[in-house]
């Protein structure tokens, strides 16, 4: 369906703003797609992305501005996203002894389960691009980002 039909819009002001209204509904449904997978896990998809960050580094654990730097939804309010994965007792904050302005964010180890069956729940979404149009559509948004 085109994003003239899903939108019920019969025409754009130019290319580009068809484009763009095009990529921002398209992360929207690829958003809900991911959404409802996680649902089991109830998981969000910066959650599940902190969740990431943290198991491929060293230690399951890294500084809050790291995972902050990492994020691909870049939003504002880091701790309260900390905090709600503390609450489900997926991560923990330590301080260090050096500099107690310091916080580092690791892991725990129903932290780390959740993050690889939430890895796999993230694969198992599927859409129907080839690897050869996944790849052209990657170098179009790395172009865009220019």
């Amino acid at each position: 369906m085109t994003i003239e039909e899903e939108i019920r819009q019969a025409q754009f002001n130019s290319v580009q703003q068809k484009a763009g209204m095009n990529l921002i509904f398209t992360a929207n449904w690829l958003s809900n797609l991911y959404t409802s997978a996680l649902k089991p896990l109830d998981l969000s998809l910066q959650q599940l992305n902190v969740l990431t960050i943290l198991k491929g580094q060293p230690n399951h654990m890294a500084p809050v501005n790291l995972i902050r730097d990492r994020l691909i939804d870049r939003m504002p309010n880091v701790s309260r996203l900390l905090n709600k994965l503390m609450e489900k007792e997926l991560i923990q904050k330590d301080r260090t002894l050096s500099d107690q302005r310091v916080v580092h964010i690791k892991l725990t180890p129903l932290g780390l389960e959740t993050a690889e069956k939430g890895g796999e729940l993230f694969q198992s979404v599927a859409y129907v691009l080839s690897d050869h149009q996944a790849e052209e559509l990657n170098g179009l948004l790395n172009e865009m980002r220019k």
